[in-house]
């Protein structure tokens, strides 16, 4: 982005004096204007560890059309440290950028070439783009001789980097503990709240039977500094630090945390404060529940069922802005404030768990009686409903499968008109014996990508399930190789969020990857060896055909994986 401003004042009585007086002989005197180019390259960085720093040197070339040499220029550089604030960090030609562990996002910097000469300016703004490791990767947790072990599939496309043990490569540490699940959050905010463009960083879990569960920063496998006790603040205030995490998944809006069937929930700021969640006093109060499964509404707004009670339940947090100072001084207060942190009287801890309350148009179901007995929740996340964003719960009982539709936004979204909250219920005699995990529950999956449509895995097939027709319609979709052994679970890279190409560049700035609909399907042999299965989807749920080679986009990655206990996509919201 190039601005050039020159300096120039007429008073204004002489310019209606000329105006009124000029007689135009021609004798035209012409001033060249000495114009300013900057070229710049394309420059990128890699974030340091932890106490380490990098170095990027910006060296743009300067030119001048009517003047040789540099001795009339003057150079200020300012980086961007706010939404609308800069901060001068240099006067040279040229300038060398210094990138800490903190720095996780792209780096926008304003050179400003002055003519003193003829006070003319030239601006060009630089962005230093981050490079990051696993921005695009499979996450797969392996039980090796009783050992958890860390895969991952990094990339897109053929070429793939494969890692057996990725946390030993990153850290030359192994993790403690037998394998338990992978948990994670793709936006943990590392700008404040009060930040109109709001930047992101990722939190991986890696639950193991290690008393300290691991929160690791997703872009270099270390560490975070919010570790599972700082998450889960009331466990360290109150000294008991055991965890026991089953559920970890974030969206924009929202951050949460199952621990022992427990909800704790933070709201989408900096600061991930989590509080653990109560009944509300209609529901008997307390913490007479089991959660077993979460959906994100498009606000900070959850539906969860609980497994103990056999119902859907509700969790609306509006205390983002007004509870914001309290949870900093908590965060920043090194335990000085732990006495506010408890406050049970305080705002942060004023949301409680409710029923589903019903919006403008009448619930098409009794969220907490009209589940079935023995009702095994399989899945429970975003799906599309009308061309809405809902929520679809999914589980079987026996070999009949339940599915719930729910549309929260109906509760807030006057332009949603046509659904209830609890909108719609089937029941679907499936085909085939439905892959069953070691949990009991089916290997099925949606997302917002697909108009009232779910999978679900039985041996080696893939079923569809398409809830648009009057009669559930149960087609298959795709089977895999038997020699590569039977599908052991199947997820979507995401179930809602997706990726952005690069926004600074204008005709792409609105384009996604659209990993929403990327199917990650995972074989295993008799022996444990597992094969990795990306299967691109359409949005008829059909497996999509490269339009130049006619063959079906698919991609399998045999990287010496063994007994995978879970598997999770990490992404990056940019790249």
């Amino acid at each position: 982005m190039k601005m050039r401003f020159q300096s120039l004042m007429i008073p204004i009585g002489m310019s209606l004096l000329l105006g009124s007086c000029y007689e135009d002989k021609g004798n035209y005197d012409y001033h060249e204007i000495n114009d300013i180019v900057i070229t710049t390259s394309e420059y990128s960085y890699t974030t340091p560890k932890e106490g380490m720093t990098n170095t990027v040197v910006i060296s743009p070339t300067i030119t001048q059309t009517i003047t040789t040499g540099t001795e009339n220029l003057a150079y200020e550089w300012k980086r961007q440290t706010g939404t609308l604030s800069w901060e001068v960090v240099g006067h040279d030609p040229t300038y060398t950028l210094t990138v800490t562990s903190s720095d996780t996002q792209p780096i926008v910097l304003r050179l400003a070439v002055t003519d003193t000469t003829l006070d003319i300016i030239t601006y060009e703004e630089i962005t230093v783009k981050p490079i990051f490791k696993f921005n695009q990767s499979w996450f797969l947790l392996q039980n090796v001789d009783g050992q958890a072990v860390l895969g991952c599939v990094d990339g897109e496309g053929y070429a793939r980097e494969m890692t057996t043990d990725v946390y030993k490569r990153e850290t030359g540490s192994s993790l403690i503990g037998s394998p338990v699940g992978l948990g994670m959050h793709n936006f943990l905010r590392t700008t404040a709240v009060t930040e109109l463009n709001p930047n992101y960083e990722i939190l991986l879990g890696v639950f193991t039977s290690n008393q300290e569960p691991y929160i690791l920063k997703g872009a270099t496998l270390e560490n975070h500094n919010y570790n599972y006790w700082r998450l889960l603040y009331e466990k360290k205030v109150k000294g008991n630090l055991t965890g026991n995490p089953q559920i970890m998944k974030g969206n924009r809006k929202n951050f949460t945390i199952v621990d022992n069937g427990k909800l704790w929930y933070a709201l989408p700021d900096e600061l991930a404060l989590m509080y653990p969640i109560e009944l509300s006093d209609k529901l008997g109060g307390g913490d007479n529940y089991e959660v077993k499964g979460i959906g994100f509404a498009s606000t900070s707004h959850c539906l969860i069922y609980d497994g103990r009670g056999n119902r859907f339940l509700s969790y609306a947090n509006t205390a983002l802005g007004e509870g914001y100072n309290t949870r900093k001084s908590i965060a920043n207060g090194a335990g000085s404030q732990d006495d506010r942190y408890l406050d049970e009287n305080d705002v942060n801890r004023s949301a409680k768990i409710e029923s589903i309350e019903a919006g403008s148009v009448p619930n098409a179901f009794n969220p907490e009686t009209d589940v079935p007995g023995g009702f095994v929740l399989d899945y429970m996340g975003c799906a599309s409903g009308d061309h809405n964003l809902t929520i679809m719960a999914i589980g079987h009982v026996g070999q009949q499968i339940s599915v719930f539709e729910f549309c929260p936004d109906a509760l807030t979204n006057i332009y949603i008109e046509n659904m209830a909250v609890c909108n719609a219920k089937w029941e679907v005699t499936g085909k085939g014996t439905p892959t069953v995990g070691t949990d009991g529950k089916w290997q099925v999956t949606t997302s917002s990508y697909f108009e009232r449509m779910f999978f679900y895995a039985a041996g080696n097939t893939i079923y569809r399930v398409d809830l648009t027709q009057a009669t559930p319609a149960v087609e298959v979709v795709y089977e895999t190789d038997p020699e590569e052994g039977a599908i052991k679970m199947m997820k979507l890279k995401s179930d809602n969020e997706d990726i952005a190409y690069d926004v600074n560049s204008s005709s792409e700035a609105v384009s996604t990857k659209e990993i929403i609909r990327h199917l990650g399907v995972l074989q295993e042999d008799g022996d444990g060896n597992a094969t990795l299965v990306e299967i691109h989807l359409t949005a008829a749920g059909e497996v999509e055909i490269n339009a130049e080679t006619k063959e079906p986009v698919i991609y399998k990655f045999n990287g010496g994986f063994k007994n995978v206990v879970d598997m999770l996509f990490s992404f990056r919201d940019e790249i």
